[in-house]
């Protein structure tokens, strides 16, 4: 029973130290890795602001109440079908 612990808590804290050492490689290009980052958080949030416009440009067509009612059903529609996709 001690070997078996034993083992493991050698697989353990090799695994452990295996990832550690990939930390530390990334950590030598930090520019590269910001810079991807940063892109892709920049094109999420142009995306949302894209949704967002199209959206109040819906809601300023609008003529009636009917037409607010239909541009909101459409906006949660669609981003409840994003979100739905985003937990798959």
């Amino acid at each position: 029973m001690k070997r078996i612990i034993l083992t493991l808590f050698v697989v353990f804290a090799c695994a452990s130290i295996s990832l550690a050492g990939d930390n530390v490689s990334q950590g030598k290009e930090p520019g590269q890795n910001i810079e991807k980052q940063k892109a892709n958080i920049i094109s999420r949030i142009d995306a949302r602001i894209a949704r967002n416009q199209e959206e109040k440009n819906c809601v300023q067509a609008a003529q009636k109440h009917a037409d607010i009612k239909a541009c909101q059903d459409k906006f949660r529609d669609e981003n409840k079908e994003r979100r739905e996709q985003m937990k798959k």
